[in-house]
């Protein structure tokens, strides 16, 4: 099961902190830096190379000028690495019970129909920083409930196939409906059953 209502004494925090790595470095993106030949604008030398007094310089597109091109600039890079499915859903598990067995996961009814002020209603009975509420009704949200939502700090509304584990660590609270927790348990027993299946594939006699 995802979550897990038995006391977690030992929880695997290294998995949670193997799955929140992997998706760190996923998500990771760094700005280009542009060398002097993809800048734009003219080479015109912009001061006659002697009688000025001052040092011979070339174009705007120089390295020691402002704003001017780097000379070995940061070139876009994929930092993702592929990660075992059953680390992640150990992980994604482990994370939901510590979560429970913190009280800081709630599990309503539905969610589904919701709009945002009763969110922000529910954001305050609970007292709590920033909340994540899980649905497992798709979409969600309208466009324009997306862009209320953006008007309130600390909340925000994610389905089954959009959350992740980042996302519920940056969260104080997260709320699930029962139609998500059981859409996750599906998918995580489907994983598992599938590394069975493999497992018991590889070691049957040939």
């Amino acid at each position: 099961a995802v979550v897990s209502t038995q006391s977690t004494g030992n929880p695997q925090i290294d998995k949670i902190h193997e799955v929140i790595h992997w998706q760190e470095k996923c998500t990771r993106k760094e700005e280009i830096e542009y060398m002097r030949s993809e800048l734009p604008g003219s080479g015109k030398k912009l001061r006659p190379q002697k009688g000025t007094g001052s040092a011979r310089f070339k174009d705007k597109r120089a390295p020691n000028c402002m704003f001017g091109g780097k000379v070995l600039g940061k070139r876009p890079r994929d930092y993702g690495y592929d990660i075992d499915p059953i680390t992640l859903i150990t992980g994604f598990s482990a994370l939901c019970t510590t979560k429970l067995a913190q009280g800081d996961l709630s599990i309503v009814d539905t969610l589904q129909g919701v709009d945002v002020p009763a969110l922000v209603e529910y954001k305050s009975r609970l007292t709590a920083e920033s909340v994540l509420f899980v649905t497992g009704y798709a979409p969600g949200l309208t466009s324009s409930q997306n862009t209320e939502i953006c008007f309130h700090p600390g909340i925000d509304l994610l389905t089954t196939e959009t959350v992740h584990p980042l996302a519920m660590i940056q969260h104080t609270v997260v709320v699930m409906d029962y139609l998500a927790v059981r859409q996750l348990e599906e998918w995580v027993l489907a994983i598992r059953g599938e590394h069975t299946v493999v497992e018991q594939t590889a070691n049957t006699p040939v």
